[in-house]
């Protein structure tokens, strides 16, 4: 049994360390180096770093018996693209995701479907905002008045986040990894006296909690990127069911 994992999430990792210690031969693909720093060396387990293309990605998949996307729930693109390579080479998918805890749109300020519909609404808002949807769509906050001066993000501790903020010219960074406790947030919150803070689903993993009831202890307007929709997706699977599939399908295999 050899199974395949691309891996964005702590679930990654964990799955990862299920595998090593059931002795399964597995390759994990990140597509960053730090994707790769938080993946510890592991018995049975080998790490490769890169973005793949869907083709590149057909490649790989078909040297083995399983596929696991544990993909960030937001990365809609690199999903689609596993779940056709996994498709054409004839492999088993399992889509990991993690819940999403953000039920009950009535409790934020304001859902949107996307950053660049969040930063729409923003540029007309008064107040500072402190940013905390990652790195990747940073750009589409620049249409904020004074933005520079404005935001405060919080990002990754990696030349590509820092590269981008230097390119944009804000000013006020915050580079650190999470996990990120409610003190962690109530004292970043306050750093930037936020009026506003924008915030992907993560889910109880990500941290999603302790952001979310810092920002309502303090009165600070909570901006929700609605999390992309995978209905489409036959089966979604947790964690649990995850290990729970392959250890079925070991068992069915001796």
């Amino acid at each position: 049994m050899k199974i395949c994992v691309f891996s964005g999430t702590s679930e990654g990792r964990e799955l990862s360390e299920f595998l090593s210690e059931n002795r399964i031969e597995t390759l994990v693909s990140v597509a960053t180096e730090y994707g790769k720093e938080v993946m510890d060396e592991m018995p049975f387990v080998t790490v490769r770093t890169g973005r793949l293309d869907e083709k590149e990605m057909e490649r790989i998949i078909r040297d083995y018996d399983i596929c696991v996307d544990a993909t960030h729930p937001y990365a809609v693109n690199v999903t689609g693209n596993i779940r056709r390579a996994a498709a054409a080479a004839g492999v088993k998918y399992l889509r990991l995701l993690r819940e999403d805890t953000s039920s009950g749109e009535e409790k934020y300020y304001r859902v949107f479907d996307s950053v660049r519909e969040a930063a729409g609404f923003l540029k007309d808002c008064d107040g500072n905002i402190f940013i905390s949807t990652g790195s990747k769509e940073l750009s589409e906050y620049s249409v904020i008045p004074g933005y520079r001066e404005r935001l405060t993000v919080r990002v990754l501790p990696v030349k590509e986040s820092r590269d981008k903020l230097r390119d944009l010219g804000i000013r006020k960074c915050i580079f650190k990894r999470g996990p990120f406790s409610y003190e962690d947030n109530v004292r970043d919150l306050k750093s930037c006296n936020a009026s506003y803070l924008v915030t992907k689903s993560s889910g109880n993993a990500g941290g999603f909690k302790e952001k979310a009831d810092a920002a309502v202890s303090l009165g600070v307007r909570i901006i929700l990127i609605r999390r992309p929709d995978e209905t489409d997706i036959d089966k979604t699977y947790s964690m649990e069911e995850v290990k729970e599939e392959i250890l079925e399908i070991i068992n069915d295999n001796r």
